[in-house]
């Protein structure tokens, strides 16, 4: 459930930032708020890649496709497709989390390896012998990564938080307005109003005076 709403936030983001008319650095500067330019600038140019538009095509291919049968259970093509690509995220993201051991995040997602093959590179070395046994290392990398896609998700989760509330701000600000417009309607209105009344009071003293000197005259 959180890979998939990470994935729906992500897709979100780019959809709603990214303007295709504009330059790489203009996109940038036009960044969600609370995420950095450097993090920005990989996810764009990971999104943008011809290997990720690639994944994106077979995703939707592989949608209406028989189920793959994996050593752990049944899984969609197009699942095992995304495990990966988060997996791909995070490694190309920082090069020294490719220091994994046998339990990690690939382990964990596509089995553990099998003898005289490493995944991704065909048959050939072990993954022990491409990149290493030491535990401390595995275990740093490991922390790093996960580090690492907790803060993408929290920043991206704080963006979209962001955007909601200036939503939910500007529609205030807008009924404030609206609100005030009517106020000062109403109160041209009341001063429309008094000026008339003064008008009549006015025109009532003059008439008065006009009563008294016409008497005035009569009676001389």
């Amino acid at each position: 459930m959180l890979g998939r709403a990470w994935k729906d936030t992500r897709n979100h983001l780019y959809h709603y930032f990214y303007k295709e008319d504009l330059t790489l650095e203009q996109n940038i500067k036009g960044r969600p708020p609370g995420i950095t330019a450097d993090h920005w600038r990989w996810f764009l140019d990971y999104r943008n890649s011809k290997e990720t538009k690639e994944k994106c095509r077979k995703n939707v291919e592989n949608q209406s496709k028989q189920l793959y049968t994996h050593t752990g259970g049944s899984k969609s093509l197009a699942r095992l497709e995304e495990e990966e690509e988060r997996i791909v995220e995070i490694e190309q993201h920082d090069e020294s989390s490719r220091l994994l051991s046998q339990n990690d995040s690939l382990a964990q997602v596509l089995g553990k390896e099998h003898p005289g093959r490493v995944r991704g590179m065909g048959i050939g070395p072990t993954t022990s012998q491409v990149f290493g046994t030491n535990s401390s290392q595995s275990s740093i990398g490991t922390q790093r990564e996960e580090t690492q896609r907790v803060l993408l998700e929290l920043q991206a989760e704080l963006a979209a938080e962001k955007l909601k509330r200036k939503a939910m701000e500007d529609e205030v600000a807008a009924e404030k307005l609206k609100r005030k417009a009517v106020k000062d309607e109403v109160a041209a209105e009341k001063t429309k109003r008094q000026a008339v009344e003064d008008e009549v009071a006015a025109g009532k003293v003059r008439m008065q005076a006009m009563e008294s000197a016409l008497i005035c005259l009569l009676q001389g």
